[in-house]
């Protein structure tokens, strides 16, 4: 159950942003195809990552000691820049909406008297989803016209471009669940958004940690972000049986729990 006046509010906070966003997925991936269709920049480029250290590569998750079209691609999906505006997403929605709802003590929370108190945290929640979806949408579509455009011989095939957009969508609408039942612990915006800013840093960090530390190799399968590798998709060294079934449960678990916790608050 979903709150439409809720969901059309935050539709309206994000109407200039969330276009912005798209736009600069789709471009970043379009930039990247353009360098490897433009022969000074490809070799640039190549130059780079043939003599990028060991350690460097390992915490980019490429693999080889050469150069490769399809890795390269695929890293555009998880480099930081983006990885940061997809990870932010619940925190700009979730952590901001749910709590901004009870300090502001709007109409939706006098009609909470009437109605489920749960359908503000599912209406912030579903909105981040379509937020997710048309950001990757964007990347892809990126990738696909600009690999069409440039004639491109040894582009993402289109196979792994669906693969590494669907893991990732469901990957990071696992941590939209996570953020949001961390949201639903607090009544203040700022306390929400520390919290859950603080919780992805530190998995930003494990995840960083255990990549670059060879005698920490054994603990990447505990990284959050150890699930969403899209150059190990494209490598095929992605474990898809264990990634969905763990990505569900940490996209399903925390939804439930928010749910009926923020049910259960005295607001």
């Amino acid at each position: 159950m979903i709150s439409i006046r809720q969901f059309a509010r935050i539709a309206r906070s994000q109407r200039r942003i969330l276009p912005l966003l798209i736009l600069i997925a789709a471009a970043w991936q379009s930039l990247y195809t353009f360098i490897l269709s433009s022969s000074s920049l490809r070799e640039l480029m190549e130059a780079y990552m043939t003599l990028m250290p060991p350690v460097f590569r390992r915490f980019l998750s490429l693999t080889g000691a050469g150069f490769s079209a399809q890795q390269f691609l695929a890293f555009g999906f998880t480099h930081p820049s983006m990885l940061f505006v997809l990870i932010f997403v619940p925190v700009a929605i979730s952590s901001r909406f749910i709590t901004g709802e009870i300090e502001g003590r709007s109409v939706e929370i006098l009609a909470l008297r009437i109605f489920p108190k749960r359908r503000l945290v599912g209406s912030a929640w579903l909105f981040t989803l379509f937020a997710h979806t048309l950001i990757f949408a964007g990347m892809m579509t990126g990738s696909m016209v600009t690999q069409q455009m440039s004639g491109l011989k040894d582009g993402l095939p289109w196979q792994d471009l669906w693969r590494i957009v669907l893991t990732g969508l469901l990957f990071f609408t696992a941590v939209n669940s996570m953020v949001t039942a961390l949201a639903t612990l607090f009544s203040a915006r700022g306390r929400a958004m520390a919290w859950s800013i603080g919780f992805l840093l530190s998995a930003f960090i494990f995840d960083a940690l255990v990549k670059v530390w060879e005698q920490a190799d054994f603990l990447k399968p505990w990284s959050l972000f150890h699930w969403y590798q899209p150059v190990d998709v494209v490598n095929g060294k992605y474990d898809y049986g264990t990634a969905v079934i763990l990505l569900s449960l940490l996209m399903v678990l925390p939804l439930i729990w928010a749910l009926e916790h923020f049910e259960k608050r005295d607001i």
